[in-house]
């Protein structure tokens, strides 16, 4: 009797084993089908009218829960060749913007990043990109603000890439943005750090609020800020300031250098191979060094100044 319940118990015991082995098999198999890569979905936008070149939009899953205001994300990515326009324009609205010039490349691609805090925003949140006579014009489009009374959550975060040296213009309403290897640039920004390096040409912008930072310019600089710290150095063309609020430096610049006006904050000026000259100025200090051409700034900053 003992012999029989031994080689019973011994029975059951490979059973078990064996059943655990297939389900780990199974669970190995599932998680294996779980981890592959999902097929994108992709949709062509047919031409319409005269050229409106090619793009194309990608899909990926919806991926939820990274946090409470971005509960829902997924991708968009377009691109169009450039062939002969000579301008980008983008219309980014809210979210962080990246834009980089890259060398050898022909085309425009764009990736947007979609967050959302209701699933049925999604929909609305798209990016296109379309030929306009020789510009090509990239567009972050947003619901509309209907049964969300302004208490949820919609952005997009474009990472851009377009030739190296590319001319382009930014209409943006708020989040940081950067900018590398452009040509001629021009920005209008409501809130929001900006920072611009490497730019083969001349550099605008026009901005609410947030820090500027401006570094390695082929061309000259116009910088009109409501409120924020400017930091702008290597220049090989001239620099002209307007600001509201907080410190302004200038260093390495190639010809003159000119506040316009600013209301509060120092102002610290260095290497300048022309003029420097400030027009208007309310508070703060005025400090300058190693400046070639002349020097034009308040009678009493000048005392402070020793001059």
């Amino acid at each position: 009797m003992r012999t029989m319940k031994a080689w019973l118990g011994v029975t059951l015991l490979f059973a078990a084993y064996g059943a655990i082995g297939f389900g780990g098999d199974i669970s190995s198999e599932l998680l294996a089908q779980d981890r592959a890569p999902r097929e994108s979905v992709a949709g062509r936008v047919p031409d319409v009218a005269v050229d409106r070149g090619l793009e194309r939009r990608r899909a990926l899953a919806v991926r939820a829960g990274q946090s409470a205001d971005c509960r829902y994300e997924l991708d968009r990515e377009v691109e169009i060749p450039v062939s002969d326009a000579s301008l980008l324009s983008i219309v980014a609205g809210s979210g962080e913007l990246a834009v980089e010039g890259r060398a050898g490349q022909s085309e425009v691609l764009a990736v947007g990043r979609v967050c959302a805090s209701d699933e049925a925003y999604l929909e609305d949140l798209q990016v296109t990109v379309e030929r306009v006579g020789s510009e090509i014009v990239l567009s972050a489009h947003y619901p509309e603000s209907r049964g969300w009374g302004g208490r949820g959550t919609a952005r997009i975060d474009l990472d851009v890439s377009m030739p190296l040296g590319m001319a382009v213009d930014i209409d943006d309403s708020s989040g940081s943005m950067e900018v590398f290897g452009s040509g001629d640039l021009g920005i209008d920004d409501s809130s929001g750090s900006i920072r611009v390096v490497g730019a083969n040409g001349s550099v605008r912008i026009d901005d609410s609020s947030g820090g500027l930072e401006v570094r390695d310019v082929a061309g000259d600089v116009e910088l009109r800020d409501g409120s924020g710290g400017i930091d702008v150095r290597d220049v090989q063309g001239m620099v002209r300031v307007s600001d509201g609020s907080g410190g302004i430096e200038i260093a390495e610049v190639d010809q003159d250098v000119v506040v316009e006006a600013d209301s509060s904050g120092s102002i610290d000026v260095r290497s300048v191979g022309g003029d420097f000259v400030v027009e208007r100025d309310g508070s703060g200090g005025i400090r300058y060094s190693d400046i070639v051409g002349r020097i034009d700034v308040p009678a009493d900053e000048r005392r402070r100044r020793g001059g």
